[in-house]
Protein backbone atom coordinates (compact mmCIF):
# COMPACT_ATOMS: atom_id res chain seq x y z
CA UNK A 1 0.00 0.00 0.00
CA UNK A 2 1.62 3.35 -1.36
CA UNK A 3 1.56 6.29 1.19
CA UNK A 4 1.20 9.87 -0.50
CA UNK A 5 3.82 11.70 1.63
CA UNK A 6 3.83 13.55 -1.41
CA UNK A 7 0.03 15.15 0.10
CA UNK A 8 1.28 15.41 3.46
CA UNK A 9 4.65 18.02 2.11
CA UNK A 10 2.44 19.82 -0.42
CA UNK A 11 0.58 20.60 1.93
CA UNK A 12 2.51 21.40 4.67
CA UNK A 13 3.92 23.99 2.18
CA UNK A 14 0.27 25.48 1.38
CA UNK A 15 0.22 26.01 5.19
CA UNK A 16 3.35 27.87 5.55
CA UNK A 17 2.58 30.04 2.35
CA UNK A 18 -0.97 30.90 3.46
CA UNK A 19 -0.21 32.17 6.84
CA UNK A 20 2.41 34.50 4.62
CA UNK A 21 -0.24 35.11 2.21
CA UNK A 22 -2.62 35.36 5.26
CA UNK A 23 -0.46 37.83 7.18
CA UNK A 24 1.92 39.47 5.20
CA UNK A 25 4.61 37.62 6.98
CA UNK A 26 4.27 40.87 9.35
CA UNK A 27 1.37 40.15 11.94
CA UNK A 28 2.01 39.46 15.31
CA UNK A 29 2.15 35.27 16.18
CA UNK A 30 -0.88 35.92 18.61
CA UNK A 31 -3.01 37.15 15.64
CA UNK A 32 -1.75 34.22 13.29
CA UNK A 33 -2.48 31.27 15.79
CA UNK A 34 -5.97 33.01 16.39
CA UNK A 35 -7.45 33.52 13.20
CA UNK A 36 -10.16 31.74 11.61
CA UNK A 37 -8.55 30.30 8.27
CA UNK A 38 -5.11 29.54 10.42
CA UNK A 39 -7.16 26.45 12.72
CA UNK A 40 -8.68 25.16 9.67
CA UNK A 41 -5.59 24.63 7.82
CA UNK A 42 -3.83 23.07 11.30
CA UNK A 43 -7.07 21.11 11.78
CA UNK A 44 -6.55 19.72 8.39
CA UNK A 45 -3.07 18.69 8.40
CA UNK A 46 -3.71 17.31 11.20
CA UNK A 47 -6.29 15.05 10.08
CA UNK A 48 -3.79 14.29 7.35
CA UNK A 49 -1.46 13.57 9.42
CA UNK A 50 -3.78 10.92 11.20
CA UNK A 51 -4.26 9.39 7.84
CA UNK A 52 -0.87 9.33 7.11
CA UNK A 53 -0.36 7.12 10.55
CA UNK A 54 -3.37 5.06 9.83
CA UNK A 55 -2.10 3.83 5.87
CA UNK A 56 1.58 3.42 7.76
CA UNK A 57 0.18 1.01 9.64
CA UNK A 58 -2.08 -0.50 7.52
CA UNK A 59 1.10 -1.14 5.14
CA UNK A 60 2.70 -2.79 8.00
CA UNK A 61 -0.10 -5.10 8.75
CA UNK A 62 -0.58 -5.99 4.88
CA UNK A 63 3.26 -6.56 4.74
CA UNK A 64 4.08 -9.99 3.29
CA UNK A 65 0.46 -11.17 2.10
CA UNK A 66 -0.37 -12.93 -0.71
CA UNK A 67 -2.50 -11.52 -3.65
CA UNK A 68 -4.59 -14.69 -2.91
CA UNK A 69 -4.83 -13.74 0.38
CA UNK A 70 -5.65 -10.27 -0.37
CA UNK A 71 -8.19 -11.21 -2.38
CA UNK A 72 -9.92 -13.55 -0.12
CA UNK A 73 -10.02 -10.66 2.37
CA UNK A 74 -11.76 -7.94 0.03
CA UNK A 75 -13.75 -11.04 -0.36
CA UNK A 76 -14.97 -11.13 3.12
CA UNK A 77 -15.44 -7.67 3.38
CA UNK A 78 -17.17 -6.94 0.63
CA UNK A 79 -20.25 -9.75 1.93
CA UNK A 80 -19.46 -8.20 5.57
CA UNK A 81 -20.54 -4.65 4.00
CA UNK A 82 -23.21 -5.65 1.39
CA UNK A 83 -26.66 -4.96 1.20
CA UNK A 84 -29.05 -8.31 0.58
CA UNK A 85 -32.24 -8.50 -0.78
CA UNK A 86 -32.81 -12.02 -0.65
CA UNK A 87 -31.78 -15.12 1.71
CA UNK A 88 -31.94 -19.18 1.07
CA UNK A 89 -31.13 -21.18 3.27
CA UNK A 90 -31.34 -25.13 3.32
CA UNK A 91 -30.05 -28.51 3.27
CA UNK A 92 -26.59 -28.47 1.75
CA UNK A 93 -27.55 -32.10 0.15
CA UNK A 94 -31.13 -31.15 -0.75
CA UNK A 95 -31.00 -27.71 -1.72
CA UNK A 96 -34.81 -28.31 -3.87
CA UNK A 97 -36.44 -27.81 0.16
CA UNK A 98 -34.93 -24.66 0.36
CA UNK A 99 -36.63 -21.55 2.51
CA UNK A 100 -36.43 -18.27 0.80
CA UNK A 101 -36.11 -15.21 4.01
CA UNK A 102 -36.97 -11.82 3.22
CA UNK A 103 -35.66 -9.84 6.58
CA UNK A 104 -33.15 -7.24 7.35
CA UNK A 105 -32.12 -9.12 10.76
CA UNK A 106 -32.01 -12.25 9.14
CA UNK A 107 -29.63 -10.51 6.39
CA UNK A 108 -27.75 -9.10 9.23
CA UNK A 109 -26.82 -12.34 10.51
CA UNK A 110 -25.90 -14.23 7.30
CA UNK A 111 -23.33 -11.10 6.63
CA UNK A 112 -22.09 -11.52 10.05
CA UNK A 113 -20.56 -14.32 9.24
CA UNK A 114 -17.80 -13.21 7.01
CA UNK A 115 -17.37 -10.46 9.46
CA UNK A 116 -16.71 -13.41 12.00
CA UNK A 117 -14.77 -15.62 9.48
CA UNK A 118 -11.49 -16.86 10.72
CA UNK A 119 -8.93 -18.74 8.24
CA UNK A 120 -8.27 -21.99 10.31
CA UNK A 121 -5.53 -24.52 8.95
CA UNK A 122 -7.39 -27.16 11.40
CA UNK A 123 -9.10 -28.71 8.11
CA UNK A 124 -8.61 -29.03 4.67
CA UNK A 125 -12.28 -28.67 2.85
CA UNK A 126 -11.72 -32.56 2.31
CA UNK A 127 -10.99 -32.92 5.25
CA UNK A 128 -13.94 -31.06 7.14
CA UNK A 129 -16.65 -32.46 4.38
CA UNK A 130 -15.48 -36.31 5.26
CA UNK A 131 -15.34 -35.55 9.26
CA UNK A 132 -18.72 -34.11 9.64
CA UNK A 133 -20.74 -34.36 5.72
CA UNK A 134 -22.95 -32.01 4.59
CA UNK A 135 -24.26 -29.31 6.86
CA UNK A 136 -26.48 -26.24 6.03
CA UNK A 137 -26.10 -23.96 2.88
CA UNK A 138 -26.85 -20.33 2.36
CA UNK A 139 -27.18 -18.44 -0.90
CA UNK A 140 -27.08 -14.54 -0.09
CA UNK A 141 -28.31 -12.18 -3.34
CA UNK A 142 -27.57 -8.43 -2.89
CA UNK A 143 -29.12 -5.83 -4.71
CA UNK A 144 -26.56 -5.54 -7.59
CA UNK A 145 -27.45 -9.37 -8.15
CA UNK A 146 -24.26 -10.92 -6.50
CA UNK A 147 -24.84 -14.38 -5.53
CA UNK A 148 -22.54 -15.61 -2.39
CA UNK A 149 -22.64 -19.62 -1.40
CA UNK A 150 -21.83 -20.58 1.86
CA UNK A 151 -21.76 -24.18 3.66
CA UNK A 152 -21.66 -24.71 6.90
CA UNK A 153 -19.99 -27.85 9.10
CA UNK A 154 -20.73 -28.89 12.69
CA UNK A 155 -21.86 -25.33 13.46
CA UNK A 156 -19.15 -22.98 13.44
CA UNK A 157 -16.90 -24.02 9.96
CA UNK A 158 -17.44 -22.33 7.03
CA UNK A 159 -16.40 -22.96 3.27
CA UNK A 160 -17.29 -19.98 0.96
CA UNK A 161 -17.88 -21.76 -2.55
CA UNK A 162 -16.07 -18.42 -3.98
CA UNK A 163 -12.76 -19.36 -1.32
CA UNK A 164 -13.02 -23.55 -1.98
CA UNK A 165 -9.54 -23.69 -0.70
CA UNK A 166 -9.82 -22.11 2.23
CA UNK A 167 -11.72 -23.14 5.76
CA UNK A 168 -12.76 -20.70 7.98
CA UNK A 169 -14.33 -20.26 11.51
CA UNK A 170 -17.47 -18.44 12.14
CA UNK A 171 -19.12 -18.40 15.76
CA UNK A 172 -22.68 -19.35 15.37
CA UNK A 173 -22.38 -19.58 11.57
CA UNK A 174 -25.39 -22.43 11.64
CA UNK A 175 -27.56 -20.03 13.33
CA UNK A 176 -29.64 -19.66 10.70
CA UNK A 177 -30.25 -22.95 9.28
CA UNK A 178 -30.87 -23.70 13.19
CA UNK A 179 -33.85 -21.48 13.21
CA UNK A 180 -35.12 -21.48 9.78
CA UNK A 181 -34.98 -24.98 8.71
CA UNK A 182 -37.40 -27.98 10.04
CA UNK A 183 -36.38 -30.73 12.18
CA UNK A 184 -35.56 -34.09 9.53
CA UNK A 185 -36.22 -36.47 12.38
CA UNK A 186 -39.22 -34.93 14.07
CA UNK A 187 -39.27 -33.07 17.00
CA UNK A 188 -38.20 -34.04 20.47
CA UNK A 189 -41.10 -33.09 23.54
CA UNK A 190 -40.48 -30.07 25.19
CA UNK A 191 -42.08 -26.98 26.89
CA UNK A 192 -42.40 -23.37 25.58
CA UNK A 193 -39.56 -22.19 27.69
CA UNK A 194 -37.39 -25.16 26.73
CA UNK A 195 -38.14 -24.28 22.98
CA UNK A 196 -37.35 -20.45 24.08
CA UNK A 197 -34.73 -21.02 25.23
CA UNK A 198 -33.00 -23.30 22.30
CA UNK A 199 -34.33 -20.97 19.84
CA UNK A 200 -30.92 -19.46 17.69
CA UNK A 201 -32.29 -16.16 15.86
CA UNK A 202 -35.05 -13.78 17.48
CA UNK A 203 -35.67 -11.28 15.55
CA UNK A 204 -37.49 -7.87 16.55
CA UNK A 205 -39.44 -4.78 13.71
CA UNK A 206 -36.62 -2.55 13.71
CA UNK A 207 -34.90 -4.97 12.26
CA UNK A 208 -32.22 -6.42 14.74
CA UNK A 209 -31.01 -10.32 15.54
CA UNK A 210 -30.51 -11.78 18.40
CA UNK A 211 -28.90 -14.91 19.31
CA UNK A 212 -29.00 -18.13 21.23
CA UNK A 213 -27.36 -16.91 24.09
CA UNK A 214 -30.20 -13.69 24.56
CA UNK A 215 -32.85 -16.27 23.90
CA UNK A 216 -31.14 -18.62 26.85
CA UNK A 217 -31.35 -15.32 28.87
CA UNK A 218 -35.01 -14.17 28.21
CA UNK A 219 -36.13 -17.58 29.24
CA UNK A 220 -33.88 -18.38 31.90
CA UNK A 221 -35.38 -14.46 33.37
CA UNK A 222 -39.05 -15.43 32.57
CA UNK A 223 -38.76 -18.84 34.59
CA UNK A 224 -37.64 -16.83 38.03
CA UNK A 225 -39.58 -13.68 37.23
CA UNK A 226 -42.65 -13.77 39.64
CA UNK A 227 -45.63 -13.68 37.72
CA UNK A 228 -49.07 -14.54 37.17
CA UNK A 229 -51.16 -15.62 34.12
CA UNK A 230 -53.68 -13.13 32.85
CA UNK A 231 -55.48 -12.01 29.61
CA UNK A 232 -56.02 -9.41 27.34
CA UNK A 233 -59.02 -8.44 28.80
CA UNK A 234 -57.46 -8.23 32.39
CA UNK A 235 -54.72 -6.07 30.51
CA UNK A 236 -56.85 -3.95 29.50
CA UNK A 237 -58.80 -3.07 32.31
CA UNK A 238 -55.81 -2.49 33.82
CA UNK A 239 -54.26 -0.26 30.87
CA UNK A 240 -57.63 2.23 31.40
CA UNK A 241 -57.41 2.39 34.77
CA UNK A 242 -53.62 4.15 34.73
CA UNK A 243 -55.07 5.68 31.60
CA UNK A 244 -54.01 9.36 32.49
CA UNK A 245 -54.79 11.13 29.03
CA UNK A 246 -59.13 12.55 28.72
CA UNK A 247 -58.47 12.60 25.09
CA UNK A 248 -56.83 8.82 25.47
CA UNK A 249 -59.40 7.86 27.24
CA UNK A 250 -62.60 9.06 25.39
CA UNK A 251 -60.96 7.35 22.14
CA UNK A 252 -60.42 3.88 23.67
CA UNK A 253 -56.50 3.94 23.43
CA UNK A 254 -55.35 2.66 26.56
CA UNK A 255 -52.88 0.23 25.19
CA UNK A 256 -49.47 1.23 25.90
CA UNK A 257 -46.20 0.89 23.59
CA UNK A 258 -44.76 -2.71 23.35
CA UNK A 259 -41.74 -4.13 21.74
CA UNK A 260 -42.31 -7.24 19.66
CA UNK A 261 -39.66 -10.29 19.72
CA UNK A 262 -39.91 -13.17 17.00
CA UNK A 263 -38.03 -16.12 18.43
CA UNK A 264 -37.01 -18.76 15.12
CA UNK A 265 -36.73 -22.87 16.54
CA UNK A 266 -36.07 -24.94 13.35
CA UNK A 267 -38.90 -24.02 11.29
CA UNK A 268 -41.21 -22.96 13.53
CA UNK A 269 -41.63 -19.41 15.34
CA UNK A 270 -42.82 -18.10 18.70
CA UNK A 271 -43.71 -14.34 19.38
CA UNK A 272 -43.09 -12.19 22.49
CA UNK A 273 -44.65 -9.06 23.02
CA UNK A 274 -43.49 -7.18 26.18
CA UNK A 275 -45.61 -4.10 27.62
CA UNK A 276 -45.55 -2.59 30.79
CA UNK A 277 -46.46 -4.91 33.58
CA UNK A 278 -47.76 -7.11 30.66
CA UNK A 279 -46.13 -10.02 28.33
CA UNK A 280 -47.70 -12.37 25.76
CA UNK A 281 -45.98 -15.39 24.47
CA UNK A 282 -47.39 -16.86 21.13
CA UNK A 283 -46.85 -20.49 21.00
CA UNK A 284 -45.66 -22.21 17.46
CA UNK A 285 -49.48 -23.31 17.00
CA UNK A 286 -50.36 -20.01 17.18
CA UNK A 287 -52.10 -19.83 21.05
CA UNK A 288 -51.55 -16.87 23.11
CA UNK A 289 -50.97 -16.54 26.76
CA UNK A 290 -50.76 -13.53 28.64
CA UNK A 291 -48.58 -12.94 32.12
CA UNK A 292 -48.91 -9.76 34.56
CA UNK A 293 -45.20 -9.32 36.45
CA UNK A 294 -43.45 -6.83 38.65
CA UNK A 295 -42.78 -3.89 35.90
CA UNK A 296 -38.82 -3.99 37.74
CA UNK A 297 -38.95 -7.35 36.33
CA UNK A 298 -40.46 -6.86 32.58
CA UNK A 299 -37.84 -3.92 32.30
CA UNK A 300 -35.08 -6.07 33.21
CA UNK A 301 -36.91 -8.40 30.67
CA UNK A 302 -36.28 -5.48 28.23
CA UNK A 303 -33.01 -4.89 29.02
CA UNK A 304 -31.44 -7.81 27.95
CA UNK A 305 -32.68 -7.00 24.12
CA UNK A 306 -30.91 -3.65 24.89
CA UNK A 307 -27.61 -5.13 25.67
CA UNK A 308 -27.57 -7.47 22.99
CA UNK A 309 -28.07 -4.90 20.23
CA UNK A 310 -25.40 -3.12 21.87
CA UNK A 311 -23.07 -6.43 21.66
CA UNK A 312 -24.10 -6.29 17.84
CA UNK A 313 -23.64 -2.65 17.48
CA UNK A 314 -19.78 -2.50 18.95
CA UNK A 315 -18.91 -5.98 17.13
CA UNK A 316 -20.13 -4.21 13.60
CA UNK A 317 -18.24 -1.30 14.69
CA UNK A 318 -15.06 -2.78 15.65
CA UNK A 319 -14.97 -4.78 12.25
CA UNK A 320 -15.63 -1.48 10.87
CA UNK A 321 -18.83 -2.04 9.20
CA UNK A 322 -20.78 0.56 10.85
CA UNK A 323 -20.32 3.98 11.73
CA UNK A 324 -19.28 4.69 15.28
CA UNK A 325 -21.86 5.91 17.79
CA UNK A 326 -22.27 9.72 17.96
CA UNK A 327 -24.06 9.75 21.28
CA UNK A 328 -22.49 9.31 24.64
CA UNK A 329 -22.18 5.51 25.19
CA UNK A 330 -22.20 3.91 28.39
CA UNK A 331 -20.90 0.54 29.37
CA UNK A 332 -23.20 -2.20 29.69
CA UNK A 333 -22.57 -5.58 32.00
CA UNK A 334 -22.93 -8.86 30.02
CA UNK A 335 -26.10 -10.78 31.10
CA UNK A 336 -24.96 -13.54 34.00
CA UNK A 337 -28.00 -15.37 33.20
CA UNK A 338 -26.85 -19.22 33.93
CA UNK A 339 -28.35 -21.65 31.59
CA UNK A 340 -32.35 -22.91 32.76
CA UNK A 341 -31.91 -26.22 34.24
CA UNK A 342 -34.49 -28.75 33.38
CA UNK A 343 -35.64 -29.13 36.61
CA UNK A 344 -36.39 -25.67 36.93
CA UNK A 345 -38.33 -25.93 34.06
CA UNK A 346 -40.02 -29.07 35.39
CA UNK A 347 -41.51 -26.80 38.60
CA UNK A 348 -42.91 -24.13 35.98
CA UNK A 349 -44.58 -26.47 33.83
CA UNK A 350 -48.08 -25.74 35.50
CA UNK A 351 -47.72 -22.72 35.01
CA UNK A 352 -46.26 -22.26 31.50
CA UNK A 353 -48.78 -23.53 28.74
CA UNK A 354 -46.77 -26.12 26.60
Amino acid sequence: MRVNYKKIGILSVLFILSLCALTGCKASKKKVLSSTYYKELKSEKEELEKENEKLKEEAETTKGITADEQRAIDYLDKIARDRLVKLEIGYADNMENSEFIEDEAAFSLATAIARRADLTGKYTPEQIEEKYGPGYEYILYDEDNAVYEIKVYNGNYVIFTDLPNNVYYAYNASALGDGFLNYRDGYPNSNLLHRLADCSVITDKEGNYYEGDTANAVANHINHMDKTKSSRDKAEEAWKKNVKSKKKAQEGSYEPVSVVYTFYHHGNKMILTIYDTFYSIENMDGKKTWYKAEKDDVNELKQIFTEAQEVNRQEEEAAGTTEPATTEETESEPSHSKEIQAESMMETEDNIEE
